[in-house]
């Protein structure tokens, strides 16, 4: 487990252990708890006396589960995406808890790692004017988680036009193609379910008595941009379902094609051996057998009824 201590001025103070913690926090605006265990999570409620109940009920659907305020504390939480490997995205709950002047963050990973740098920096220059409280770090925050969903909403956008590219040059598709489309259509519901939760979080935060009205009108235009982001999300869900058809089409278009080609030369070989059958059979009287043009005539009939049906086909168009 890491502790984080960031003071007023910016800077980071690292510990390992709840009793490094110095009993002083007057500099202190956060308090940041990386890769978190049950008795760390322990220890920091009876230090601090906070309640951090609520990072058992990360999967609940119930608003109470994720957003909790009382008289001494603000507590919220919501599922924070991120791509675990090159295609695959998983969640991680994330609890924030407001007590007093002090901020408690819990998050099993550093969530920070997946945070473009020049985001950080956007967002630290938006707020170099004004004085580093648990308010400011608030409204950082906010700041830095909005414009993350709206990378990632980007991200799924280009990975969906270039799956778009790459299938118009292929002229035969596989499976493998309907695999890609539907690990893309999950990465996008992970990322709408999380939105959706972190949306109805903001919503919560606005009507907070704890919160003074800056927080909550850079909330509002936050919310006011997810609306905007959570329609891209959509849209993303509707070119993956295009995709999928035009996918699934192609697939029956080119077993049909397989099958026309099966029949064709099911035709055409049934022909001759229902030829090969007829003079194969061993009846005592057959005119043929004591014709002297009987074996030419038999391989001539055998061609032509293979070469019939082939240029039958092909005046049908199916070739």
């Amino acid at each position: 487990m890491i502790i984080e201590l960031l003071k007023s001025d910016k800077e980071i103070i690292t510990l390992e252990h709840v009793e490094q913690i110095p009993d002083d926090l007057s500099g202190i605006s956060s308090v940041q708890v990386i890769g978190y265990t049950q008795a760390g999570v322990t220890q920091l409620e009876k230090l601090f006396g906070i309640d951090a109940s609520m990072l058992n009920h990360g999967d609940d659907i119930e608003i109470s589960s994720h957003y909790l305020e009382k008289e001494d504390q603000l507590a919220f939480n919501f599922t924070f995406p991120y791509f675990s490997s090159e295609n695959g995205m998983e969640e991680v709950v994330i609890c924030f808890i407001l007590k007093e002047k002090l901020m408690f963050s819990f998050m099993a990973i550093n969530f920070e790692q997946f945070i473009p740098e020049n985001q950080k920096q956007k967002q630290f220059d938006h707020i170099s004017t004004l004085p580093f409280t648990l308010d400011t770090f608030l409204l950082m925050m906010i700041g830095i988680i909005s414009d993350y969903f709206a990378d990632l909403t980007e991200v799924i956008a280009k990975n969906i036009k270039i799956i778009y590219s790459n299938l118009q040059k292929k002229e035969l598709l596989s499976e493998n193609a309907l695999d890609e489309i539907t690990k893309l259509k999950f990465n996008n519901f992970i990322l709408k379910e999380s939105l959706n939760k972190y949306r109805r979080i903001l919503l919560m935060l606005r009507k907070s008595k704890k919160l003074n009205e800056q927080i909550k009108e850079a909330i509002l235009m936050d919310l006011n941009d997810l609306t905007v982001i959570n329609e891209y999300v959509q849209n993303n869900f509707e070119r993956l379902d295009d995709l999928k058809e035009y996918v699934s089409n192609k697939v029956d278009m080119e077993q049909n094609r397989i099958f026309k080609t099966l029949t064709i030369v099911t035709v055409c070989i049934s022909l001759p051996m229902l030829v090969a059958g007829i003079y194969g059979m061993n009846f005592k009287f057959m005119p043929e057998l004591e014709w002297a043009y009987g074996y030419t005539y038999v391989i001539i009939l055998l061609l032509l009824s293979f070469l019939a049906p082939l240029i039958w086909f092909k005046w049908k168009k199916w070739l």
